[in-house]
């Protein structure tokens, strides 16, 4: 007569399969707990942490295969206020120049922007977003440039321009792809913000100065703004003080090297 718990005699019970791997499921859920627990810790160790010096990030390519950039823009219009379309196109033209020559010089292929929108209302830009509290904005998928045109406020369109440009050179040579841990990461973000603003700079370093230095103070009065919009913008772009910093390094270094804000400090990034 068989034993009906399963028991036959002087033989022992086979455990089932569950109670077989829950001791290996609880080892695996302790491990992926522990490396949870210690992930910053561990991207500290073997470099890979933003900031790091050794992460991909901080070494890529376009820094040690770019030099100075030659940023100059001899088809600007006399008066850059006068016409500021006309302005932002030729403007658009030589950064277009600019960057292709630099990227070349890392064997990378440079395409312009699919598209350079200067947009009279936030509802025309291309990525078909529903926050319009923008003044220039790149859409990544379609490789399109956005910039809102305020009549006689050519400064401060410039710079959009050059910035947003920045983005599209992040994009394509590969800058932008070296996440943090999440896809929208504010870390990320701020890092990625600050160095097109630097890259911005290098640019527009010799092509009209005052451009940089009118930045910059709207930049260090957007510092003392105390607003949940304000706050929430240097979350994910970084300070006003931060900005600022990053534009003197890209005017005074001009190079892409000098905008290297994957290996920055956090204090340098905030």
């Amino acid at each position: 007569m068989s034993d009906p718990l399963g028991w036959g005699a002087g033989g022992s019970r086979r455990p089932g399969v569950v109670r077989r791997a829950l001791p290996t499921a609880v080892a695996f859920l302790v491990v992926l707990c522990g490396l949870a627990y210690l992930r910053g810790d561990l991207q500290e160790l073997i470099g890979t942490a933003p900031g790091s010096p050794r992460s991909a990030a901080a070494t890529h390519p376009l820094y040690r295969g770019t030099g100075l950039i030659d940023a100059r823009c001899d088809t600007l219009p006399d008066n850059s206020e006068a016409d500021v379309r006309r302005t932002l196109n030729a403007l658009s033209r030589c950064l277009d120049r600019m960057w292709a020559t630099t990227l070349k010089e890392a064997g990378v292929g440079y395409e312009p922007p699919g598209e350079v929108r200067l947009v009279a209302d936030p509802g025309e830009a291309a990525c078909g977003i529903d926050d319009y509290d923008w003044a220039g904005i790149y859409c990544p998928d379609r490789r399109v440039v956005n910039v809102l045109v305020e009549e006689d406020r050519s400064f401060p369109m410039m710079f959009t321009l050059a910035h947003e440009y920045a983005h599209h050179v992040q994009e394509i040579g590969g800058m932008a792809g070296e996440r943090g841990s999440e896809v929208f990461d504010e870390a990320w973000s701020r890092r990625l913000e600050l160095q097109a603003d630097c890259l911005a700079a290098v640019t527009l370093r010799t092509v009209e100065p005052r451009v940089l230095e009118n930045q910059r103070l709207l930049a260090e009065g957007e510092s003392d703004a105390v607003d949940d919009q304000a706050e929430g913008y240097r979350r994910s772009h970084g300070s006003g003080t931060s900005s600022a910093a990053w534009i003197t390094r890209g005017e005074s270094g001009g190079t892409m090297a000098a905008c290297n804000t994957w290996s920055a400090p956090p204090d340098e990034v905030s």
